[in-house]
């Protein structure tokens, strides 16, 4: 069976060849494991140079400082999309999307890998990789050590653990992100998920799916649900700051950037359809039927 989309999306990256969308996800893997790496180096990096003073201090902020930005950074990349859009057409409409596309697939991995971060504390690296113990700021462990158990101890109960609760929720919540990645690629097509249309907009289809009178953006809901999953499988500090940081990031993106091209293409219909429906919060009288587009059911 072939993917919804993909005959789209290869007509419009003319000079690539036919596995191209196979390099284009090694690239993303690939990306994503780099900065992940990247960021574990630097959240251990004070402990793997005991004599340089300076890193004791900064040791406690290295994590969230690090995801923060590679979220940041990874989205800035994102948007050349569209920054870059009139240019490109200009210089040749053809190629335009395939000029694009790389800024796509560098900058959502990097961000992803922001998100995934927030998955394993650092003690984890620090013990049973790197076989370090215990930090030189004590700041650190109390950052990364999650919140539950911090106000357990505060009350006099030391002996609280609630790991299992939170991997459960923590797996549920990805559970769902994956079904919906796989169900809204399928539904609406790759090519509207690489964001051809962004370049072509003349090309694209109106889709009167039901999924689109509960939430705005169907896609973004399973970068929402995977934070949620990051977040309660750790909720520590660090865990809490990071989502903050990614929820003003995206949400950028989202009104600031996405939207904004949306306006300009379908004018004030789409400001009253803003209106009327959430961008990726899915109201608690609908989740019936957001259970039910997961499971390729009639909404």
């Amino acid at each position: 069976m072939e993917l919804t989309g993909k005959k789209e999306l290869l007509s419009h990256l003319p000079d690539r060849p036919k596995y191209i969308l196979k390099l284009y996800l090694l690239q993303v893997i690939l990306i994503t494991l780099l900065t992940l790496a990247v960021l574990f180096i630097l959240d251990i990096l004070p402990s793997l140079l005991p004599t340089v003073g300076w890193l004791t201090l900064l040791e406690p902020y290295i994590p969230p400082l690090g995801s923060m930005l590679v979220i940041a950074g990874g989205l800035s990349i994102v948007h050349v999309v569209w920054r870059k859009r009139d240019k490109f057409i200009s210089q040749d409409k053809k190629r335009a999307f395939q000029k694009s596309v790389k800024y796509t697939f560098t900058g959502i991995p990097i961000s992803m890998a922001g998100i995934i971060h927030m998955f394993l504390p650092v003690s984890w690296l620090a013990e049973e990789i790197f076989s370090l113990i215990g930090f030189r700021n004590p700041l650190t462990d109390l950052f990364q050590t999650p919140i539950g158990r911090l106000i357990a101890t505060a009350a006099g109960n030391s002996n609280y653990n609630d790991s299992i609760v939170r991997i459960v929720f923590s797996v549920m919540f990805l559970i769902l992100a994956i079904l919906n990645i796989f169900r809204t690629i399928f539904v609406f097509g790759v090519d509207y998920s690489a964001m051809v249309y962004v370049y072509y907009p003349e090309e694209s289809k109106i889709i009167d799916h039901k999924i689109y009178s509960i939430v705005r953006h169907p896609l973004y809901v399973s970068v929402f649900l995977l934070m949620i999953s990051a977040l309660i499988s750790n909720f520590s500090i660090y865990s809490v700051i990071i989502s903050i940081v990614f929820i003003l990031c995206f949400s950028y993106h989202i009104y600031g950037i996405e939207e904004k091209e949306l306006i300009e293409r379908f004018g004030e219909g789409f400001k009253a359809y803003r209106k009327e429906v959430p961008a990726l919060i899915i109201h608690p009288r609908n989740w019936g039927k957001f259970f039910k587009f997961l499971l390729g059911k009639e909404i």
